[in-house]
């Protein structure tokens, strides 16, 4: 489960101080400060996610100055850390100043339990967002160049290659199911490479007849076929000193495969129905999602232009493969797709991410953009509390769901340990939406009986996912 937050109550009364902890240390840490120099003492020895600052403190508790100046002191040198001040009723004045000095919230005394826990709670999702912003700025900052987000193993092997590959003339083969961002790949190696400065261009190869694609890539004649009522220039001409990335190519027809090699070969071509032959600088990437191996050996792709293009090869890894960054990933769209809809959300709830966390992804990041996408144009909040879409899913895996894991495992064997517990999650999740996240139900209903409250907490606590009590 998520660590508790700590929080410093700097106050100089005794009782005021007991009072806080009594009712703040059931969702929070507490540590208790009688003046500046023990708050002072504290927060350097101490990790201090907030302080709740009472402006009547020693040598002169008369005197709210003294308060004030430690509050501007405090977010002058810890702008990180949320100051939640404590004022009289009769302070409004003092309230303003201490707003503009940066404070977050404020209460009065005598302290009202509800003012002072909603006062908290709001200014700790302050900080928790700003938190998640300043995580999501540092990786935009760390990536140089490249928009791909992740902090696992996998994700940097990927974006080291990419330094590694871009900066040289090589064509490179990406490989990957759908969804995964091939053509992110792509634009990265291209930012990343000499020829940054000139087009990059795109063709998805699977989706054009053969006139089509030829067409597009090399350009035709007036007259070259029926409508072509002018010259066009292709697609090799406008990428020309920059890159051309072709997408699936496994989908080319193998006509046009015979003058790519060319291309390849001479660096030069000539547009349909034409016969001058042209000269064109272009750095070659291509994509797949199919056994190009198996397609060269069934002699639908030819297994010389294979070799010209499967010069250097990454692969980047599906979704499930790194599921640890899918947090990053989230907020990262969550921003982009709220700016793009006009509204301010800002973040998921632990049932959504839970959720998010639980699910397999077989459309990989572009089926994880359209969830997320879906969910903010039905948010009414100002957080993704749920993703229904995700629901059914999840809960429709229930049926058959031993079955449909077993006949999931491959032949070439399995981490046993690693799969039956991959089962035990996705079963606990099944079972928690089923139930509204309340733990005894959701293990009435798996069966623990009467150990149903304990089982699931241990196994809550086990996949760090979030639930309701009774």
């Amino acid at each position: 489960m998520a660590t508790q937050r700590t929080i410093l109550v700097v106050d100089d009364n005794d009782i005021n101080r007991l009072n806080l902890r009594l009712l703040l240390k059931s969702d929070y840490f507490v540590l208790e400060a009688g003046d500046i120099e023990g708050a002072e003492k504290t927060l350097a020895e101490n990790r201090v996610d907030l302080v709740v600052l009472d402006l009547a403190l020693p040598p002169e508790p008369d005197n709210p100055e003294i308060g004030m100046a430690y509050l501007a002191k405090l977010t002058l040198e810890s702008p990180d850390t949320p100051v939640v001040v404590i004022t009289g009723h009769d302070q409004h004045d003092l309230t303003v100043r201490a707003k503009k000095d940066g404070a977050l919230g404020f209460f009065g005394k005598p302290f009202d339990p509800d003012e002072v826990k909603d006062t908290i709670d709001r200014a700790m999702e302050v900080r928790n967002q700003a938190i998640r912003e300043q995580e999501l700025q540092r990786a935009l900052d760390s990536r140089m160049g490249s928009d791909i987000l992740g902090d696992s193993d996998v994700i940097q092997d990927l974006r080291s290659l990419i330094e590694q590959v871009a900066p040289m003339p090589s064509t490179v083969l990406i490989r990957g199911e759908t969804g995964v961002g091939k053509e992110l790949v792509a634009r990265c190696l291209h930012a990343q490479s000499p020829r940054a400065d000139k087009p990059f261009i795109a063709i998805n190869c699977a989706s054009m007849n053969v006139e089509h694609l030829e067409s597009e890539l090399f350009g035709h004649e007036k007259g070259a076929f029926a409508g072509a009522g002018k010259r066009k220039l292709g697609w090799f001409e406008g990428a020309n000193g920059g890159t051309l990335f072709l997408d699936e190519v496994a989908g080319m027809p193998l006509s046009v495969q015979a003058k790519l090699l060319r291309v390849l070969e001479h660096g030069e071509f000539s547009r349909l129905g034409g016969e001058s032959m042209i000269h064109s600088d272009v750095r070659l990437l291509c994509s797949s999602k199919m056994d190009l191996e198996a397609l060269v050996q069934q002699g639908e792709f030819r297994d010389d232009l294979y070799y010209r293009i499967h010069v250097v090869e990454m692969t980047v890894p599906a979704l499930v493969e790194h599921l640890d960054d899918l947090p990053l990933l989230a907020e990262h769209i969550l921003l982009q797709k709220s700016a793009l809809c006009g509204k301010n959300i800002e973040g998921f709830s632990d049932a959504a991410m839970a959720q998010m966390q639980h699910y397999r992804w077989p459309g990989n990041v572009r089926e994880l953009e359209n969830v997320i996408e879906r969910s903010v144009v039905l948010c009414d909040g100002n957080r993704i509390e749920a993703l229904p879409s995700l629901v059914a899913e999840l809960a429709g895996a229930s049926e058959d769901l031993l079955d449909q894991w077993m006949k999931a495992l491959p032949d070439s064997g399995i981490k046993g340990e690693k799969e039956v517990a991959l089962f035990e999650e996705k079963l606990l999740l099944i079972a928690l939406e089923r139930h509204d996240y309340i733990k005894t139900r959701a293990g009435r209903w798996l069966g623990f009986g009467d150990r149903a409250k304990d089982k699931m907490r241990y196994l809550c606590d086990k996949y760090d996912v979030a639930f309701k009590e009774e």
